[in-house]
């Protein structure tokens, strides 16, 4: 990607981070999803890596009790907004990381938990601009989403889990995404009825099947038993990946 498209999409994210408006179901799944992981781990003493942190709000959430929170960013205006809250909070044990999941070092067997929030995962992808590149088979293998799970995989300790926020494949979900991007004053380049939205910003974000899911984990080497759909609502799923190899009582569980 040049710095021209990066700095493009960049804006476009900003511009949801910091939007008024939100389409009710995709606030009501990013609500449903905090609750779920602040039943989960608010509160306990956990080493957690957040890929694609945005502006730091779930580090707020959960650094204070945490053994270690470490964000990934890969954009420096949002890594800024996310540093900048951090260090007002006085989250000494939040620390962010400026760049690609691909190319930052994580240390293997560190982390009790992963997460990917707030759709994050629909935007890993290789950078096309031939859009009809993005077809069913590479949406059902995406090596930029295949290798990341795999290197998060890696990161964790025995019994750690990953936690995936993501669009379901359905026309609700699509019209949200549309709904939203439109709204931050984004232009939709896909035609309606894509597994994806594009914009002209170069903004990305897909949608997933069950299927598709399961696919893009399998070639990460992860099993279908090991995953859990949450349902969040009608348009998202918070997927759980859980890390197998782990003795009884893993420290995530």
């Amino acid at each position: 990607m040049t710095e021209g498209s990066r700095r493009s999409e960049d804006d476009a994210v900003l511009k949801t981070l910091g939007a008024a408006y939100c389409p009710p179901r995709i606030r009501e799944a990013r609500e449903r999803q905090d609750a779920l992981l602040l039943e989960k781990f608010r509160g306990r003493s956990l080493a957690i890596l957040d890929v694609g942190c945005g502006d730091g709000y779930h580090g707020s959430l959960f650094a204070p009790s945490a053994i270690a929170y470490h964000g990934i960013e890969i954009a420096p205006d949002i890594a800024r907004l996310a540093r900048d809250r951090w260090t007002r909070e006085g989250l000494s044990r939040a620390e962010l990381f400026l760049g690609d999941v691909a190319e930052i070092d994580l240390t293997p067997g560190f982390y009790d938990v992963a997460w990917c929030l707030y759709f994050t995962p629909g935007n890993l992808r290789d950078i096309f601009e031939d859009l009809s590149l993005y077809d069913d088979a590479y949406l059902d293998n995406n090596p930029k989403f295949v290798s990341t799970i795999s290197r998060l995989l890696a990161s964790l300790k025995p019994g750690g889990r990953i936690f995936l926020t993501v669009y379901r494949d359905v026309p609700e979900a699509e019209a949200d995404q549309i709904d939203f991007y439109e709204h931050t004053g984004q232009h939709v380049i896909t035609p309606r009825g894509s597994r994806f939205v594009a914009t002209a910003e170069r903004f990305w974000s897909a949608r997933w099947t069950k299927g598709s899911m399961l696919s893009n984990l399998a070639a990460a080497g992860v099993s279908s038993e090991s995953v859990r759909f949450h349902d969040l609502n009608e348009i998202a799923w918070l997927v759980e990946v859980d890390k197998r190899d782990a003795p009884a009582g893993g420290n995530a569980a």
